[in-house]
């Protein structure tokens, strides 16, 4: 069930994926003509200041996945309601702080934009993404309901008419009106209309949950939630200072237009983030319960596996987009939209480091590891604020892009897999890194190659430019890689998977 589970989630996943892609590449292009670079950065910065007011969820959406395995596994309705009862009523007081929290934060807005005097709307445009930040909160409970029970892919039909729906919306309205405020109040709008959906989605699901009596949860389940939502807190602020503070630096120092052009590069980088976290994700749910019902060894095997497929998608994505993303943005905004060399080096660098803890973030999530690290996350982010705020002085957004990937190598990169070795794995840590050097280093000789190839490969047309580098990039990592690990078990392990999923779904 957990192997059909996963491969239900993935495939829906993927199949909103692509799609999204595409529709985001036509939306920015138009975005980028018509409203300008600008109101980019300034979609960005908004984005990441209102992040601060989430903190006030403090992880515990991550606790109410947790706390719901159990119940679901054992089919037991009560619990589930009353667990859910809870989550319904401490999201509304979230929500309520949320919304005081942006009301104090609003008059200070113009501190952290160098230029806001060549923006219009500010106040406007802040307001409607507080309203897009608080409306989730209140149809929360539900869609985690539906993700701890491996479920996902019964949103499949609601997440696209979404994305399809609003995107052709928005390419509508930037087209012929060049709103902007109308485009962010048909994104709101959408919003709603996607909480609603999910709402009824799950109230379909578990009719179950519809019930007005009153259910209350253990109080030694009570206790191991306010535990790990004290731990999760520390975890929420750390990856705060480390993910939402570098658009506000930059855009402080250096400017609201290179937050936009960043933002180029970072939609690229994030649209192939959520593709791999699609694949992975769609075994999160799973590992959850396998490592609720499993023994050590069997869950040591299937992370190896779970390892090797996260090295195999962010090492693949890193190289490729390293190796077409500048022909690529020249065809599809224009060569004034680029950004230097060592700035895309320094994003895909961060973006391999970061990306390569998915799989062991994965199952310390998923063992409960909360407390034991609810430190670390916050000592991370104060590294990558405090050397942003020196660097940027010297660096600019070089200087910011150094200290988040430094930041990540000096806490993070080694803290996660020794908690959950430790207390997963009962294994010692250097078979961890013995296999993240290895993996680490044929990834390098898959980039060197690559990039060798394609440096005597030269066309005018910049579009056929990032295809030709596609093309020979996929089939140089594809001969590193099949020579390297073709007889390494968990690409075996990997392999036999596929295999099974296949047959599954052909029975089905």
């Amino acid at each position: 069930m957990r192997t059909l589970n996963s491969a239900k989630n993935l495939a829906s996943s993927l199949s909103i994926t692509i799609i999204m892609t595409l529709l985001g590449f036509l939306t920015r292009k138009v975005f980028v003509d018509n409203v300008g670079v600008e109101y980019l950065g300034l979609n960005g910065l908004l984005q990441n200041i209102l992040g601060v007011v989430t903190l006030l969820e403090g992880g515990f959406g991550t606790s109410v996945v947790y706390n719901l395995y159990k119940p679901l596994a054992e089919r037991n309705e009560e619990k589930i309601i009353a667990l859910l009862q809870l989550y319904r009523k401490v999201y509304r007081f979230i929500a309520l702080g949320v919304i005081t929290f942006a009301l104090c934060l609003y008059p200070f807005i113009d501190f952290f934009i160098k230029d806001a005097e060549n923006l219009s709307y500010v106040s406007i445009v802040y307001f409607i993404f507080l309203f897009n930040s608080v409306i989730q909160y209140f149809t929360a409970y539900k869609w985690s309901l539906i993700n701890a029970d491996q479920k996902n892919y019964k949103l499949t039909t609601i997440n696209l008419v979404y994305q399809v729906g609003l995107n052709l919306t928005k390419l509508f309205i930037l087209y012929y009106t060049k709103n902007y405020i109308l485009y962010l109040v048909v994104e709101a709008l959408f919003g709603v209309g996607l909480n609603y959906a999910i709402v009824k989605k799950a109230n379909q699901l578990y009719p179950f949950i519809q019930t007005k009596k009153k259910f209350k949860v253990e109080d030694s389940v009570k206790k191991n939630i306010v535990t790990n939502v004290k731990a999760l807190f520390f975890h929420s602020l750390g990856g705060y200072f480390m993910h939402s503070t570098s658009n506000i630096v930059i855009s402080s120092f250096v400017g609201i237009g290179v937050v936009g052009l960043y933002s180029n590069y970072t939609l690229l980088t994030g649209l192939v983030t959520t593709f791999s976290n699609q694949i992975l994700n769609s075994f999160s749910e799973s590992v959850g319960n396998l490592v609720a019902v499993e023994k050590s060894d069997h869950s040591y095997e299937v992370f190896k596996t779970v390892f090797f497929l996260n090295f195999v998608i962010i090492s693949f994505l890193s190289i490729l987009v390293f190796n077409v993303i500048t022909p690529f943005i020249s065809w599809w905004l224009g060569e004034e939209y680029l950004l230097g060399i060592t700035t895309l080096s320094l994003i895909l660098l961060n973006f391999y480091i970061n990306n390569m803890r998915n799989s062991i973030q994965t199952f310390k999530v998923k063992s409960g590891i909360f407390t034991q690290d609810r430190f670390s996350p916050l000592l991370q982010g104060v590294i990558n604020l405090c050397l942003s705020l020196i660097l940027v002085k010297f660096w600019g957004i070089d200087g910011v892009l150094f200290a988040f990937g430094f930041s990540i190598l000096c806490i993070g990169f080694w803290q996660y897999p020794r908690l959950v070795y430790k207390y997963t794995f009962h294994r010692p840590l250097w078979n961890y890194f013995k296999w993240y050097i290895t993996y680490t280093f044929c990834a390098l000789i898959a980039l060197g190659i690559s990039s060798f190839l394609i440096s005597y490969i030269l066309v005018e047309n910049k579009l056929l430019q990032s295809i030709v580098n596609g093309f020979v990039t996929v089939v140089a990592i594809g001969m590193v890689y099949m020579i390297a690990f073709i007889k390494h078990r968990p690409c075996i392990s990997l392999l036999t998977y596929v295999r099974t999923v296949v047959d599954n779904v052909r029975k089905k």
